[in-house]
């Protein structure tokens, strides 16, 4: 879910210099583990975060500074404060940030992934003695002459490493999820808002033509209000995708699980009580599908918070999504 801010690498027109500072490595308990990269623009606007607090804005005045000299460097921050009456992050851990002037040079790296419907992996080293910073990219395919490398590869997670005199940080990014949306009521409707806002793209699907809308979902990527057997008949769904059913009725829902369950989706979420999955579960077994396919089944879905009201729901499905992705 990060394509955004690749998007807006891309797209900056230099209309004023800018920093580019990524976190290269990171131990114990930070902010962010997932190896942030941020903007910070001459005027002190920045793009992306890389955690936020005391650190973000030591980060900040470190690429102003790296502006005006026009150099690298790798800053190391530390959360291990004891001292309550001190400055200095409390959380355990420690970091260390790469600092270099974004130029069209740097620019042009991350034009060469600006397709964003295919997986893709590249090293970030930076170079202990000469404080520089060069990128590589990486082929998922195929073998490597490194063999960690190929592990990476394998493994497709961002992850930091010693290398020589280096520090080199592998990174993939992967093709955004579609959350498949099948029903427009309320619940849906403000599960998409959220969906957008950490930046998930969506499609809405609902029989009922008002309840697609532009106007009532104008972030989607499809909207589709046709009967339910014509929703299966022409949607393609990917292994990646995600799928919420939150139809008005359990016939509708039994006929998409159904369907969804043939399917390679692996997270398939269902506005539920506990008895009604109950019963749809012991039905569907009835049909011949097996627990091991019912597993990936996420219902009642969503993160167990006592949610009652609508937004509640939607932030309980939502944090259902995102322990998922992240894990």
């Amino acid at each position: 879910m990060e394509k955004h801010f690749y998007k807006k690498l891309i797209e900056f027109d230099f209309n004023e210099s800018c920093a580019l500072c990524t976190v290269m490595e990171w131990k114990g308990s930070v902010p962010r583990k997932d190896y942030p990269m941020m903007l910070v623009c001459k005027s002190g606007e920045t793009v992306g975060t890389i955690g936020g607090g005391t650190m973000e804005k030591e980060v900040i005045e470190r690429a102003l500074d790296a502006l005006n000299s026009n150099q690298t460097s790798l800053d190391p921050f530390d959360f291990t404060n004891n001292d309550l009456s001190k400055d200095g992050g409390l959380c355990g851990g420690t970091v260390q940030v790469a600092v270099e002037p974004f130029t069209r040079e740097v620019q042009s790296f991350f034009n060469q992934i600006n397709d964003f419907n295919t997986e893709q992996s590249w090293l970030t080293t930076f170079h202990l003695s000469s404080k520089e910073i060069s990128r590589q990219n990486i082929k998922n395919s195929g073998q490597h002459k490194d063999p960690f490398i190929q592990e990476l590869t394998q493994i497709r997670k961002n992850k930091s490493f010693h290398f020589d005199d280096c520090i080199q940080l592998f990174r993939f990014i992967s093709p955004n999820p579609i959350l498949h949306i099948f029903g427009g009521g309320h619940v849906g409707k403000a599960v998409a808002e959220m969906a957008h806002y950490i930046e998930l793209d969506i499609t809405i699907h609902d029989d009922r033509k008002s309840f697609v809308s532009l106007e009532r979902f104008p972030y989607a990527l499809n909207r589709s209000f046709q009967e339910v057997d014509m929703h299966m008949g022409g949607l393609k769904l990917q292994s990646t995708d995600l799928a919420l059913v939150a139809t008005r009725g359990h016939h509708h829902d039994l006929t998409l699980i159904r369907w969804l369950l043939k399917s390679d989706i692996r997270w398939i979420g269902l506005v539920s009580s506990k008895r009604k999955w109950k019963l749809l579960a012991e039905g569907l077994l009835d049909e011949g599908f097996t627990n091991t396919d019912l597993s990936r089944v996420y219902a009642p879905v969503g993160i167990y918070i006592h949610a009652q009201t609508v937004p509640e729901i939607a932030v309980s499905i939502i944090g259902g999504i995102i322990k998922y992705l992240r894990n």
